[in-house]
């Protein structure tokens, strides 16, 4: 199918390419052009050399022939699995007369053309030149194969071939289109002389091709062997290739199970519940809220995920409110379909407890050198500081030897070695595929560094001092999820669920104790709220999940969002 294909834009080539008076033309003068341009007889002698290149010697007599006279050559046979044979012309000489001529040797595609120009009328071309890359192993020796008239333009009267070759075991000669099988008029093995082959009136556009066999060790192999740009090629699943990809990828995950095991397992077994509570008994039979090891909400959620999250900057907020440091105020809304609003106001007399240096750093950032601010105008300045909160609750679970190292800086680490061994198997993959058939090889080096990015983000490991601490938060989230809230002393109960609800927002449960400080609602008269969160006029605590729940989403906005 391919060499069928070739013959069309072979022809079309060459009248393209042939410029001269055609027969039936008018001049200028209108006077009538009365002979086609025509070759006469193309006489060519072939010597084969012992290492397979050919010394081409070709007389052309070219009569009508004006302008420019290109001729053809099929320069690339393309065969099976993506082969592809490659022919090389070199050391071409056209002469005319004895006076050497100005060609053009150009190749594109298949094809390869010689363009002489400033031809006049009746003239003789001879043409000398080598080929290399015609000679191909066979089973039983070698073979030659060649195409020296391809799409011409022109009739060719008479072709005569003669090839000057050692010992020959065959021959074959087929002249028509590219794909043909019609037999040359003659292909002959002489016995004084090489092969020789004639033709009788070859029409433009046809090709002659002819093949010469030799035996064992007579002629060497010289086949220029290329491959096609295929996809299935590129990513050859032969033997070789196959199995060193799997070999890579296997060994890949190998290593990362062993770098997970070595630097990602934690220290700790999480599972572990050690007694905790958030309460305990005080002198006078008053419950006192004392989470162990002081453990604050934000704190709390970094160990667990090892990550500083949107909910963790909340209920921090949540808890300086319930602890006295600020108050949230729930302003009045202009209509019903307005958006919610919230001033968080420093408190002047705030306990004199202690504050970590994450909520210091996190204070500063929301108020800066004002005493209240708006949620809805926290903005850009708040946002451009949360990295200094950030930097300061990681040094902080860092400083109480939770973690040997920061888990955002051994995040960022472990990241920035899989992007780096993910973007050196993307480049692998494409220069392998490229000049090789061994693209699986750079797609199972991509594989593993995809999967580095993946193991990273588990790499923070805990250290041995964080498992009785993940104990004891595991007793706090039971506690948090199924403690009857009944329980608590009535005149402490709205203290005791604000103080437990920043850690069940953490932890889980929050609906619990928004629920129990909704059930301290005595009557249908407004309320005022608690000293830590106060609603507009006419709000009655049965709007306070609505409203909690607002703020949360309304915070996390002003605090995350780009």
């Amino acid at each position: 199918m391919r060499r069928r294909l070739l013959g069309v834009p072979l022809c079309a080539l060459g009248f393209l390419a042939l410029t001269g008076v055609p027969a039936g033309a008018t001049d200028q003068a209108g006077r009538s052009a009365t002979a086609d341009p025509v070759v006469t007889n193309f006489d060519s002698t072939v010597r084969i050399e012992r290492d397979g290149s050919l010394k081409v010697s070709e007389t052309w007599k070219l009569s009508n022939v004006t302008g420019t006279f290109t001729r053809f050559v099929v320069t690339r046979d393309h065969l099976p699995d993506d082969v592809d044979h490659v022919q090389k012309i070199e050391d071409l000489v056209v002469k005319s007369g004895g006076v050497d001529k100005k060609k053009e040797l150009s190749t594109t595609g298949d094809i390869s053309s010689i363009a002489v120009a400033d031809l006049s009328g009746d003239t003789q071309l001879d043409f000398t030149y080598t080929v290399k890359g015609a000679v191909a192993e066979t089973l039983n020796g070698t073979e030659m194969r060649f195409s020296p008239l391809t799409g011409l333009s022109l009739t060719v009267q008479d072709a005569n071939i003669v090839y000057s070759a050692p010992e020959v075991t065959h021959v074959s000669c087929f002249a028509g289109a590219v794909d043909s099988n019609t037999p040359c008029t003659l292909a002959q093995i002489s016995e004084t002389a090489g092969p020789t082959f004639k033709q009788q009136g070859l029409p433009p556009g046809n090709t002659i091709r002819m093949t010469v066999g030799f035996p064992k060790d007579q002629i060497a192999a010289n086949s220029i062997v290329e491959y096609r740009k295929t996809f299935k090629r590129a990513f050859s699943t032969d033997t070789a290739q196959l199995i060193t990809a799997l070999a890579v990828l296997l060994l890949g995950a190998l290593a990362l199970l062993i770098l997970y095991r070595l630097r990602g397992r934690d220290q700790v077994d999480p599972r572990r519940v050690v007694p905790a509570s958030l309460f305990s008994l005080g002198q006078d039979t008053r419950i006192d809220f004392t989470p162990p090891a002081d453990l604050r909400p934000g704190e709390v959620g970094t160990l667990i995920d090892e990550r500083i999250d949107p909910v963790d900057v909340t209920a921090t907020i949540i808890d300086l409110a319930v602890r006295g440091h600020l108050t949230i105020t729930e302003l009045e809304h202009e209509s019903e379909f307005a958006r919610p609003d919230w001033e968080l106001r420093r408190v002047a007399n705030a306990p004199s407890e202690e504050l970590q240096r994450y909520e210091n750093v996190l204070v500063r950032a929301i108020f800066g050198d004002n005493d209240s601010v708006l949620v809805s105008e926290l903005g850009r300045q708040v946002r451009a500081n949360l990295g200094l909160v950030q930097d300061a609750l990681y040094d902080g679970v860092v400083k109480r030897g939770w973690f040997t190292e920061r888990p955002d800086r051994t995040r960022s680490l472990w990241a920035t070695i899989g992007i780096a061994l993910t973007a050196l198997g993307v480049v692998l993959t494409v220069v392998l595929a490229l000049l090789s058939t061994w693209g699986l090889l750079g797609l199972a080096i991509t594989a593993v560094g995809v999967g580095l990015l993946v193991i990273g983000r588990h790499m923070p490991s805990k250290a041995p001092a964080a498992g009785r601490v993940l104990g004891q938060v595991a007793a706090i989230r039971g506690e948090l999820l199924e403690m009857d809230v009944s329980e608590l002393p009535s005149d402490q109960h709205a203290e005791l669920c604000s103080r437990a609800l920043p850690y069940a927002v953490v932890l889980g449960g929050s609906e619990r104790w928004i629920d129990a400080l909704v059930a301290t609602d005595s009557n249908e008269e407004e309320d005022e709220g608690f000293h830590w969160y106060r609603g507009p006029r006419g709000w009655h605590l049965q709007y306070l999940p609505d409203s909690l729940r607002n703020l949360t989403t309304n915070l996390t906005g002003a605090l995350f969002t780009r």
